[in-house]
Parts: C-alpha cells; sequence; structure tokens
C-alpha cells in the first residue's frame, strides 16, 4: 500500500510538474530583447520628431538710422521691422516668412550731388517706406513682396527750387534681384524695371 501511494504522489506530482509546464508554454515569456528594442525605438522616435520640428522665429526690432549728406545734412531713418520666419532646425534654411517694414525718412538739409550740381534736400514734410515682403526657401520672394514710398522733399539747387512729391510702388522679382517700379515723382510717371 505505501507503494501505491508513493506511486500516486509520484504521478501525481509529475503531473502537476507538467501542468506547470503547459502553463509555462501557454503563457507569453518576455525577452528583455525586445523590451530594449522598443525602448530604444520610442526613444529614437521621439528624437527624430524633435528634429523635424521647425521653428518659427519672431522679428520685432525698430530702426533708428542716421544717412550723412557729402556737405552736411541728415536723412532720418526712423520705424520698425516686424513678421516672423520659419527655419528648419536641422539646417537653419529659410522655409517660408513675412516681413513688413514701416519706416519714415525726416530729412534735413541733405546735400547730394547730381551731374555735377550740389543739391540740398528737405522733408516736405517727409518720406515714408512700407513694405511687406514673403520669404521663399533659398532667399527669394514671394508674389506679394513689394514695397511703396510716398510723401514729399523739397529740392534746392543750381535751377531748381521745387517741392516734388512721389507715390512710387516697387514690386520685388522673385529672385530678389530686382523688380519693376510705378508711380509718380512730382509730374513725372514712373514706369521701369531695374
Amino acid at each position: 500500500m505505501k507503494k501505491i501511494i508513493l506511486l500516486l504522489s509520484a504521478a501525481a506530482f509529475i503531473m502537476l510538474i507538467s501542468c506547470n509546464k503547459e502553463k509555462e508554454k501557454d503563457e507569453p515569456t518576455l525577452d528583455n530583447k525586445v523590451l530594449i528594442n522598443e525602448i530604444f525605438k520610442a526613444g529614437m522616435s521621439g528624437y527624430s520628431q524633435g528634429m523635424a520640428l521647425k521653428s518659427t522665429v519672431p522679428i520685432n526690432y525698430n530702426v533708428e538710422y542716421y544717412q550723412y549728406g557729402v556737405g552736411g545734412g541728415t536723412i532720418h531713418v526712423l520705424g520698425s521691422v516686424s513678421g516672423s520666419i520659419t527655419v528648419d532646425d536641422n539646417t537653419g534654411a529659410l522655409i517660408t516668412g513675412i516681413v513688413q517694414i514701416g519706416l519714415t525718412e525726416a530729412i534735413n538739409d541733405y546735400t547730394f550731388n547730381s551731374n555735377g550740381g550740389t543739391y540740398m534736400m528737405n522733408g516736405a514734410p517727409y518720406i515714408s517706406l512700407a513694405g511687406t515682403f514673403t520669404l521663399q526657401p533659398g532667399g527669394t520672394f514671394g508674389t506679394a513682396s513689394s514695397m511703396s514710398i510716398g510723401g514729399g522733399v523739397r529740392v534746392t539747387g543750381p535751377g531748381v527750387d521745387q517741392t516734388i512729391n512721389m507715390q512710387i510702388t516697387i514690386i520685388i522679382n522673385s529672385n530678389g534681384t530686382g523688380g519693376h517700379v510705378s508711380g509718380f515723382v512730382g509730374a513725372t510717371q514712373l514706369d521701369y524695371t531695374f
């Protein structure tokens, strides 16, 4: 009888071990290589997502500049430049942008040479410049890039003493190397490409 109990106990023990082995086979097991691979893959995906980000850089600064005449006087340029540009964080290359310029030129006894004569210019009362520039990759300009110049100046010199009003529009070429000018300076109509 002792032998039968011992055999039954051994058989039960073998069956218990077999069931445990079957359970182990049915249950998934953790592979550390897979675990590490998943952690690495997630980290690299996060890194590459960060690398693909683009930065928008705001532009907002004041302008103040003095241009001095050959024989004296100044053109005092005052205003601001604003807008934003988007750059590729990986390369620093320009992706796109919009820049707006608003300037006023106060002209006081500014002297300049023209065709062998020296002339003096004063604001009547001033000149304003306003521009919007759409920037494209590679330093080119979008079709919305233009500048307007308006206001008046008084010019005196050899045979000249007159106030000249102007309203000029400049459309910038997309390659940034010139454009088209139209408008009026005094009674003279302008329409040319530079």
